[in-house]
């Protein structure tokens, strides 16, 4: 949601970027659902898996603010954030597959061929 808030500010590069009116309201209801969804991590996960939510979690927030223009910033700004977030996210998919048991093959977003293109969604 903030992605297409951003790209509604210049920021991002999406095809389907949100006007700030109707997008803020999508984006309160993201972070609520984004809030009951952590509390399920606290209760249920390990110590290494709530750490790499809570990090996922203040990275979210930054892309939160650069859409509510709390935080100001060029494209570069924006997207420098967004591969930091991506970067907790697999961190977090990381801890939470290992605390889950689940041995299939992860791989990070910054070793997939298939996300290495030009396309700016793939950042």
């Amino acid at each position: 949601m903030a992605g297409r808030l951003a790209a509604g500010k210049g920021l991002f590069d999406l095809p389907q970027p949100l006007a700030q009116e109707a997008g803020l309201t999508m984006l309160a209801d993201a972070e609520l659902e984004r809030g009951y969804a952590f509390e399920a991590v606290l209760l249920m996960g390990d110590a290494e898996t709530i750490s790499a939510a809570r990090a996922l979690q203040r990275h979210a927030w930054v892309l939160e603010k650069f859409a509510r223009d709390q935080r100001s910033g060029t494209p570069e700004d924006w997207t420098r954030a967004f591969r930091q977030f991506q970067e907790k996210r697999d961190m977090f998919y990381l801890t939470a597959r290992k605390s889950l048991g689940v041995t299939a093959e992860f791989r990070l977003r910054s070793e997939d061929p298939a996300v290495l293109g030009a396309d700016p969604r793939q950042l």
